[in-house]
C-alpha cells in the first residue's frame, strides 16, 4: 500500500515539474516576444500622433458618415488569437456584452479566435477574424475600416486591452467615429489637393480611422502578451509550491513505510526470540 502510494505521488512530482518547465518557457518566450512588440507599439503611436497632426491641418467639410455619425452604429471587439494569458480575453468579452447591452449595436466585429466561440453564434456578427497577424498591421485594421464602411456603419467603438503597467491590463472603450475634432483646432490652410478635395477628405479620414485601430491592436497585443508573461509567471510559481509539498508528503509516506517495515522487523524478531 505504501510503496503504490509512494509511486503515485512520485508520477505527480515529475508531472508537475514537466508542467513547470513548460510554463518557464513560455514565460520566456513572452519576454522575448514583449521586447519585439513594445518597439512596434513606440512606431505605431508615433504614427498615429503624425497622422492626427495630419488631420489638424485639414478643414473637413465632407459629408463623411465618420464625421456626420449619420448612419448605423458598430462594434468592434480586439481580443486574442491565443490563450494561457489569465482572465484577460474573457474581461475583454464580458466588457463588449455588457457596451451591446447597454447600447444595441446593430453589427459586431470579432478579432481573435480566443474570443470567437462566444459571439459565433451572435445574429449581429457579421464578421469574424481570426488568426489574421502575429503583430497587427496596417493593412488589416484598414480592411476592418472598409468592411465597416461597406454596411454604411458611422458610429463605431471598439473594445480593447488597455495597457495600464506591466500587470495591470484592463478591457476599455474607445470611441472611433464620428470623428470629433477639439476646440480650438486650426482649421488649417487651403490647399491644392490630388485628388480632388472631396476625395482627399474622404481618404484621409478612413485613414486616420484605421491609425487609430492599428494603436489600439498594438495596446491589446501588448497588453496580451504581458498578461501571458504574468499567467505563466504565476504557473510557475504554483507549480513549485505543488512540488514543494508533493515532496514533503512523499517524505512523510516514506518515513511512515520506514518505520512499519522496523517495527515488522522488531515483531519478527521477538516471536523469534519466544520460540
Amino acid at each position: 500500500m505504501s510503496r503504490g502510494k509512494l509511486l503515485q505521488i512520485k508520477r505527480k512530482i515529475t508531472a508537475t515539474q514537466s508542467l513547470k518547465k513548460i510554463t518557464k518557457a513560455m514565460e520566456m518566450v513572452s519576454t522575448a516576444q514583449i521586447k519585439k512588440v513594445e518597439k512596434r507599439l513606440r512606431m505605431a503611436r508615433e504614427f498615429l500622433a503624425e497622422t492626427s497632426r495630419m488631420v489638424s491641418q485639414v478643414h473637413f467639410d465632407v459629408k463623411h458618415p465618420f464625421v456626420t455619425g449619420n448612419g448605423k452604429s458598430a462594434l468592434i471587439v480586439i481580443g486574442t488569437d491565443m490563450g494561457l494569458c489569465g482572465s484577460f480575453p474573457t474581461e475583454i468579452v464580458k466588457r463588449a456584452q455588457t457596451l451591446d447591452k447597454k447600447e444595441n449595436f446593430d453589427f459586431i466585429y470579432v478579432v481573435g479566435a480566443k474570443i470567437t466561440p462566444v459571439f459565433k453564434n451572435n445574429p449581429k456578427v457579421v464578421r469574424i477574424y481570426e488568426h489574421e497577424y502575429d503583430t497587427p498591421t496596417f493593412d488589416f485594421t484598414k480592411t476592418v475600416i472598409n468592411d465597416v464602411l461597406s454596411n454604411n456603419v458611422a458610429n463605431v467603438k471598439v473594445v480593447y486591452g488597455k495597457f495600464k503597467s506591466k500587470l495591470a491590463q484592463l478591457p476599455d472603450v474607445y470611441t472611433l467615429t464620428p470623428i470629433k475634432l477639439e476646440e480650438g483646432q486650426p482649421k488649417g490652410d487651403r490647399y491644392e489637393f490630388e485628388p480632388i478635395e472631396e476625395a482627399f477628405q474622404r481618404h484621409l479620414l478612413e485613414f486616420y480611422a484605421s491609425s487609430v485601430l492599428f494603436s489600439l491592436a498594438f495596446e491589446t497585443k501588448i497588453s496580451e502578451l504581458y498578461a501571458r508573461q504574468n499567467a505563466m509567471r504565476n504557473a510557475t510559481e504554483n507549480a513549485e509550491e505543488v512540488v514543494r509539498l508533493l515532496t514533503v508528503d512523499y517524505n512523510k509516506v516514506r518515513q511512515a513505510s520506514i518505520t512499519q517495515e522496523l517495527i515488522e522487523i522488531v515483531t519478527g524478531a521477538d516471536a523469534l526470540k519466544e520460540e
